[in-house]
Parts: C-alpha cells; structure tokens; sequence
C-alpha cells in the first residue's frame, strides 16, 4: 500500500507533463498551418468570353494571376517567379483508312495516341535540348490527374470514353535557371475516331526558389474548384455542338452513295482551297512552303515549341503586332501577307516585296519563334 501510494503522484505528474507536450506540439502545428494559410488566398480566374469566374484556385498571396489579353505570363510572382500561359495542340487517329482518309482530307493533325513518356522522350526532349535546356526528370501528378478526372466526370456523358494523363517535367538551361512543364493528355474516343491533345504548362524560377515554388504550383492546381454555374453554362454549349455534328452526320450517313461522294468532294475541294497557294507559288524556287492562315493558326507566345514537333509544326512572330502563327515547319524564314497567306524559305535574301510575281501584296517578314 505504502509504495502504491509514493507512485500515485510520480505518475500523476508523468502524465500531466506527456499531456502539456502533446498540447505544445499540437498548438505549434496549429500554428504554422494558421500561418501557412495566412500566405494562401483563393485567386479566381474569369472566362474571357462570357466574363464569368471559370475557377478558383490557392496560390501564394504574392503571387499574380494577369488577366489581360496581351499578358506575356498566366502568373508572376517573387524571385522572378514565372508561368507560361497553358498551350496546347490537338490531334486525330484512326485505325480504319477509310475514316482516316477523310480526317486527312479535313485538314486536321494526323497523330496515333503516344505515350507521355514517349511524347516526353522523342519530341519535347530533342526540341528543348535544341533551345539549351536539359532534361532532369519527370515524375507523376496524381492530384494534378485527380484534378481533370473530376472535370471531365462533370462534362455531359454522350457515349465517348474520356482518359486524362498527366505527367511533370524539370529542366535546366545554361544560365542554371529551372524549368517545370506540366503536360495534361486529354484523350477522347468515340467510334473509330480517336481525339487527342497535348496541354503543357511550364513554370520558370531560379534554382533556390525552384522546389517551393513547384510545389506551391501543383498545390494550386490541386486545389481547383470549377463554378459549378460556368460548367453548365459550357456543358450546354457543348450539347448543342453535339448534338449538331450527330444529326449532321447521321444525315450524310443515310444519303446515297451519290450524296456521300458529293460530300468527299466537297471535303477534297476546301482541302484543294488551302493547298492551292502552295501549287500557285510552287513555281518560285525560293519558296519551300506557303499557305493560307486559320483562325486556328493563331498561337499566343509561349513555350508551344515542345509540342509542335509532334505536328511538324512551328511558331512564327511580328513582335511589332504581337501575332503569333502555328505554321508548317521546314523552313527557316517566313513572310505574311495582308490576305492572310503565307510563304517559307531557306534563302535569306529572298524578299517577295521585290518578286513581280507576288508583289501585289504587302508582305511582312515574321521572325521564327521555334
């Protein structure tokens, strides 16, 4: 009895000093997460289009999300923190010729599905080696994956098997400043036709800042919470795109064999349309390729040269204007003119504004980017 009573108050005390440690400790983890979230706030994002908020995301309050049109970066922030606005690039595939033919013929970028791992290895990693950089490492993005997961369960269900993949990138480049990209592969099945795409994001910061700043990145992406209200909004508008396409073709479908070679022929026909400047200048030594410009050529400055390589692909420049064109790739010297068409050429003295053949126009000479 006497030694159980000397014990009682050692333990008692044993006890209350475990309890004021826990509590300490609990009370300074509280403490650097009250303070952690004193630096985050939630930065919204506006669609340009509609002008409603699109999302929200947590970012570090002295980081900047710009907005204007003409913005050079999507973010800036300290310690020359930068992130590119996202660029992508779009692909079609199918294994039937006969269905692989008439996407030809629609004058989209024929592509079977690569592996990321592939895309990362064959095209992006020549491309930027090109440009100084050199590969580090790539690792997976599970939240980033999650993220796009549960954007794509929130689109309308029509019948198309929906994958996101996603994949993170380090590089360096000679002036020992560090690189992250980010590619997000968006693949879409439906039928025998196969849509893809390829979105690179790409973080720039010096070396000591690197680390924190990545993780603050992908914290912020993982993060994203979408307007529930813009979602349907879009939702909407990509029914009503479907449902368009769906009666359009199920309606060519039934016609006769007669209707559906009409239609080839129309669909031969504006391919002849964009081909016929290149066969109108092909005549002019100098010039290996040409073309007309789409809207769809129209590229923002950025890191797109990763990715354009896949397509063949390159970027060209006015610095003047601030317009940027997604072109064949070949050549190392590009003119634009007023009709919206273009030429290429290895010959640095060719100068079409001195050509009497194609003189008519005013043409002006677009750096290239890539």
């Amino acid at each position: 009895m006497g030694t159980s009573k000397t014990k009682e108050p050692a333990t008692g005390v044993a006890y209350d000093k475990q309890e004021i440690t826990n509590k300490t400790t609990l009370s300074r983890k509280r403490g650097a997460r009250t303070q952690q979230e004193k630096n985050i706030k939630f930065q919204y994002v506006k669609d340009p289009k509609s002008g409603m908020v699109q999302y929200k995301m947590l970012l570090p309050i002295d980081w900047l999300i710009h907005q204007e049109p003409n913005a050079r970066y999507f973010i800036t922030g300290p310690n020359n923190l930068k992130v590119n606005k996202a660029e992508m690039v779009e692909f079609v595939y199918s294994n039937d010729p006969f269905t692989q033919q008439t996407l030809q013929m629609s004058g989209k970028q024929i592509a079977p599905v690569y592996p990321l791992e592939q895309v990362v290895q064959q095209f992006i990693q020549p491309a930027a080696q090109a440009e100084g950089y050199r590969y580090i490492k790539s690792y997976p993005l599970p939240k980033v994956e999650a993220f796009w997961q549960r954007f794509s369960a929130g689109m309308p269900q029509t019948g198309s098997q929906r994958q996101h993949r996603v994949l993170g990138t380090e590089w360096k480049d000679s002036n020992g400043n560090y690189s992250f990209i980010a590619i997000v592969q968006a693949i879409t099945t439906k039928n025998q036709i196969v849509h893809w795409s390829l979105q690179t994001t790409e973080l720039e910061a010096p070396q000591a800042f690197f680390g924190k700043a990545v993780k603050s990145y992908l914290q912020g992406v993982g993060s994203i919470e979408i307007n529930p209200q813009w979602q349907q909004m879009m939702n909407g508008k990509l029914m009503g795109q479907i449902q368009q396409n769906e009666v359009f073709w199920a309606t060519k479908t039934a016609e006769s064999a007669q209707a559906h070679r009409q239609r080839m022929a129309a669909i031969q026909a504006r391919g002849n349309t964009s081909n016929s400047i290149a066969k109108t200048y092909s005549e002019i030594s100098d010039i290996s390729h040409a073309g007309y410009l789409k809207r769809s050529d129209i590229n923002s400055a950025g890191h797109s040269k990763t990715i354009n390589t896949i397509g063949e692909r390159t970027i060209i420049a006015n610095h003047q204007t601030n317009e940027h064109f997604n072109v064949q790739a070949g050549s190392k010297y590009y003119w634009v003119n007023n009709n919206g068409e273009y030429i290429g050429t290895n010959n640095s003295l060719y100068d079409p504004r001195i050509d009497n053949k194609i003189n008519g126009s005013e043409w002006v000479k677009f750096e290239k980017e890539n």
